[in-house]
């Protein structure tokens, strides 16, 4: 889940780097050398920003979510604290280890308050007064959709995660409380089998047979502590019940999401996990050596490792793996799979630090052969909480060189989540879309999107469509089940109502959503 998957969009990490503006050599360590020249405030940002991620344009937010949101976030990882205590900014204990190690929070400015005032100028004075959001004709009717409301529920409703067992033809579902979690057993009929309480919020679940792979994010909030695990829930001899569970790895960042694949070719499992954290982080392979135990292979050592799929993209024979990294430098990697645990790195798409990255999915789209990536970007929790005209879907198409360009963008508020079918069987492929942060006060509905496909040659174009009971929880989780077994997926939706909703002064929708919302909701497509 990400994950509270919220945080810093703007990332300003006190890196200094070469360049020329308007033929002004920029001193490469020296930072009081930079400060005594005479450079403006866009100079300046573009300086500093784009040693961590690409530029952020100032018309991608408006002047208030600047002023009050941004900017002081930025000041904070240049040394700007003003009336911000320092050591308020890091939490305690390991986490707070480990961002000081990294440093972060610098201790002392690494720019003067003349400087900085002409960054916070130049984002106030180009932002616009506010955003325009598009708006959709989203007609509330699917044919041929049959919704059902469960029988189970959850007061309030707080979804992490959900897997479908096909081998068991059951459901995990599972649930947050205020101090541990539960993974909840559910049959074909949605009825519940068992309940499993966990010590931490659950993001990932994963089975083989009857055993259950379990990812312990160690906090929801946000956090750097390496308390996170996996741990493997198993019956014993002779049980038809679950009795106990043994982690499989620790001390873990607050990972988000966990792939279990023979990376190498060596018959043993590996395990690639997403270590989200918060301000720092890291993408980690463990390949599993002839003792029984993981060796860890970092490939990346940033925060905001969202999801990974894994595919042989460069068609060598060879398993590659593909990320999305969130948290301010956002993007999609691939990591090309050299044989012998060795990878070579190459970045396939670069996001804006605001875009709020979330999901991703790879299919051949336009069916030429060559993998296409389906990408979903709408988390909205963090210090920049307005609706975005850039949030929602985009398909970036694959020129068969594994170079991809964006061939459609489909808005959505708060876009959270896609899965890819062709769910009226018409022979192309539709596209289902949830959001964990639509405009909940005006248009619930919009959490949940049907995109029916009617592209023709020459361009990708949905038909819109949504259902009147999707305005009745908030989305956060989406999963294909098959309990009929008729090789067609039914949708189980999944609300989670334990955040603040924008815009809600009072709090009395949010508590609403709580009180009302359904725990899960199936969707059949006949």
């Amino acid at each position: 889940m990400k994950r509270k998957l919220f945080f810093l969009y703007i990332v300003l990490f006190v890196l200094i780097i070469s360049c020329k503006k308007n033929s002004k050599e920029i001193p490469s360590n020296d930072l009081k050398q930079v400060n005594e020249l005479e450079y403006s405030g866009e100079e300046l940002a573009k300086m500093y920003c784009v040693s961590c991620h690409i530029f952020t344009e100032p018309k991608l937010l408006d002047k208030k979510t600047w002023k009050y949101g941004l900017l002081p976030q930025m000041g904070y990882r240049m040394g700007i604290y003003h009336n911000t205590p320092r050591k308020s900014l890091i939490e305690s204990g390991p986490g707070g280890k480990l961002v000081e190690s990294r440093g972060i929070f610098p201790i002392e400015p690494n720019i003067s308050e003349k400087e900085w005032q002409l960054i916070n100028n130049y984002f106030y004075d180009n932002a616009p007064d506010s955003l325009i959001v598009p708006k959709k004709d989203l007609k509330t009717s699917i044919k041929g959709l049959k919704v059902k409301i469960p029988e189970f529920h959850v007061s309030p409703p707080m979804v992490t995660a959900i897997k479908y067992n096909t081998e068991l033809n059951q459901v995990y579902i599972a649930d947050a409380k205020a101090d541990f979690s539960t993974i909840n057993i559910l049959d074909k009929d949605l009825k519940s089998i068992s309940t499993l309480a966990l010590p931490s919020p659950i993001s990932h679940i994963d089975y083989k047979k009857d055993t259950i792979y379990a990812t312990l994010m160690g906090g929801f909030m946000p956090t750097d502590a390496p308390s996170g695990s996996i741990i493997k829930i198993f019956k014993l001899p002779g049980q038809t019940e679950y009795k106990g569970f043994s982690s499989i790895l620790k001390n873990i960042q607050r990972p988000v999401h966990t792939t279990y694949t023979d990376i190498n070719g060596d018959k043993k499992e590996d395990i690639i996990v997403c270590e989200y954290g918060n301000h720092t982080g890291k993408l980690s392979l463990y390949l599993k050596n002839n003792l029984g135990k993981y060796d860890k292979k970092i490939l990346s050592n940033n925060p905001g490792a969202s999801s990974v799929t894994v595919k042989d993209l460069n068609k060598d024979g060879l398993l590659d793996i593909i990320s999305l990294m969130a948290q301010g430098n956002e993007e999609i990697n691939v990591y090309y799979n050299l044989g012998n645990g060795e990878f070579k790195f190459k970045n396939l798409i670069k996001f804006p630090p605001c875009f709020g990255s979330v999901s991703f999915s790879m299919i051949d789209w336009n069916k030429d052969g060559f993998e296409d990536i389906i990408y979903v970007n709408g988390d909205n929790a963090d210090y920049s909480m307005v609706s975005k005209p850039y949030h929602g879907l985009r398909i970036y198409l694959n020129d068969g060189e594994n170079n991809f360009k964006e061939s459609f963008f489909q808005h959505q508020n708060g876009a959270y989540k896609s899965i890819t079918h062709d769910f009226d069987k018409d022979g192309d492929l539709d596209i289902t879309l949830t959001s964990f942060f639509p405009d909940l006060i005006n248009e619930p509905e919009e959490g949940f999107i049907y995109m029916d496909n009617i592209s023709t040659k020459d361009s990708i174009k949905f038909n819109l469509k949504t259902f009147k009971q999707a305005s009745l929880g908030r989305w956060l989780i989406i999963e294909k089940t098959d309990f009929d077994k008729n090789n067609f997926p039914e949708l189980l939706l999944g609300s989670f109502t334990g955040m603040g909703i924008n815009g809600d002064s009072d709090g009395k929708v949010g508590k609403k959503f709580m009180d009302t919302s359904p725990t899960i909701m199936t969707l059949k497509f006949d």
